[in-house]
Parts: C-alpha cells; sequence; structure tokens
C-alpha cells in the first residue's frame, strides 16, 4: 500500500502535460504492481468513457485492481495531493512566478516531453490491440472507423466512441 501511495505522489508531482501524458508513467507503474496489459487498455477505455481527470480515474482503477476499495481512494487521494500543494505554491510566490523567463524555458521542453510520453503509450496500446489481440480484424476495422468518423467527418470523440461501441456490441452479438 506504501508503495501504491508513492507511486500515484510521484505520479501527481512529476506528470507534467496532463492526463494522457501521465499515462506512460501509470502504464510503467502499474504494470509493476501487477496488473496486465489488458487490465492496462481496459482502464483507458473506462477513462475515455467516465468523467472526470485521466490521472484520477486511472490512480481510483489501479488502486483498486491492485488493493480493493481502499486502495482506489488511497490512490486517488495520492495523484490529488501535488494539485492542492502546487496550487498553494502558485498562490504564495505567485508575482515571482508570473515573468520568469527560465520557468517559460523550462515549460516549453516540458510540452515536448509530454507530447513524447503520450506517443510512448499510443504505440505500446496500439501495438498490443493491433498485433496480441485474438480479433485484430476487429481492431483495425475499429481503429479505422473511429478515425475516419473522428478526422474526415469530424465527428466528436464521445459520439465517435458510442458508434465503435455499438458496432463492437453487434459484432459480439453475431459471434464475431
Amino acid at each position: 500500500m506504501i508503495r501504491l501511495i508513492w507511486i500515484f505522489l510521484k505520479i501527481g508531482f512529476l506528470g507534467f502535460g496532463g492526463g494522457y501524458a501521465m499515462l506512460s508513467l501509470i502504464f510503467k507503474d502499474a504494470l509493476s504492481l501487477g496488473l496486465t496489459m489488458q487490465q492496462f487498455t481496459d482502464m483507458n477505455t473506462l477513462d475515455l468513457l467516465a468523467p472526470g481527470p485521466i490521472a484520477v480515474n486511472s490512480a481510483t482503477y489501479v488502486g483498486y485492481m491492485t488493493f480493493g476499495l481502499v486502495g482506489g481512494l488511497v490512490a486517488t487521494l495520492a495523484v490529488c495531493t501535488s494539485s492542492f500543494v502546487c496550487s498553494a505554491l502558485f498562490l504564495k510566490y505567485e508575482t515571482t512566478i508570473v515573468n520568469n523567463i527560465y520557468l517559460e524555458k523550462m515549460l516549453q521542453y516540458l510540452k515536448i516531453a509530454a507530447v513524447s510520453m503520450i506517443a510512448s503509450v499510443a504505440i505500446s496500446l496500439l501495438s498490443d490491440s493491433l498485433f496480441s489481440s485474438e480479433l485484430p480484424v476487429v481492431s483495425i476495422v475499429s481503429m479505422v472507423t473511429v478515425s475516419l468518423l473522428r478526422f474526415r467527418y469530424k465527428l466528436a470523440v464521445i459520439p465517435s466512441l458510442a458508434v465503435v461501441g455499438m458496432v463492437g456490441c453487434l459484432l459480439y452479438v453475431c459471434g464475431v
């Protein structure tokens, strides 16, 4: 349990770039806690469907899967602690921080790192979904469908996921 707390405190404090960037940190540590790649993929699916920040949803899921209800609560509190600490520090030192050229440069490099972290998780999930799947054709069709709906027809994320989810249910009912 101490390790779980430490992991999500670390993720909360080092997770620059938002929830998707944090996924690479969560990915490595979730696997070290004993989650399988399938459970991690399930977590990402639930992150898209459940309301709330990705880091909080992921912490709750990983904590629950490893230590039950108490683990979910503890991991959630641990990942949220950084927000409270950073907000308090920012408010205290706001005038010093706002015009700091070094901080601006650091944030530029953190953006690049965040994009790299997001890409690494995307590649891991893509390779697992396409090449380790029992149904690679269904995975490929789903990926192409979501891509078309999102980028060609400019359909929002939630309706795109709903369409692919309904197609998945239909394929399941048909026995594919």
